[in-house]
């Protein structure tokens, strides 16, 4: 019986698009790897920074690893959102203080160095 880590909310690691992506497609995809949570019930949705609403993204099942669990969660940015700034909202029993963590992307156009 492994003793699992004193923290165990979910640990993000993002991802930002690729400019041959943004290039490409017109378009660019946020990564949100979520790692290291237990136990495995979790919600993550997306927002515009300002923004009340939330935006259709699209997310991997939650996977076992080893003694804690794993997610990941993306959101397609389109070109007519690409200046706005984007954040993954992720809500999980052990995050700090009760409260959902935010993730804040840039905006696709301010990540790209042309």
């Amino acid at each position: 019986d492994r003793r699992l880590p004193a923290d165990i909310s979910p640990k993000p690691t993002i991802f930002l698009p690729s400019i041959a992506e943004i290039k490409r497609h017109k378009a660019g995809t946020h990564l949100c790897l979520l790692e290291n949570f237990f136990p495995d019930v979790i919600k993550v949705y997306w927002k515009e920074k300002n923004g009340n609403r939330i935006l259709e993204s699209q997310e991997g099942k939650t996977m076992k690893t080893s003694d804690t669990y794993m997610k990941l969660s993306w959101l397609t940015v389109t070109e007519k959102s690409m200046d706005k700034e984007h954040k993954c909202i992720v809500q999980h029993e052990k995050n700090k203080g009760g409260v959902d963590q935010e993730i804040l992307f840039p905006s696709v156009n301010q990540g790209m160095c042309m």
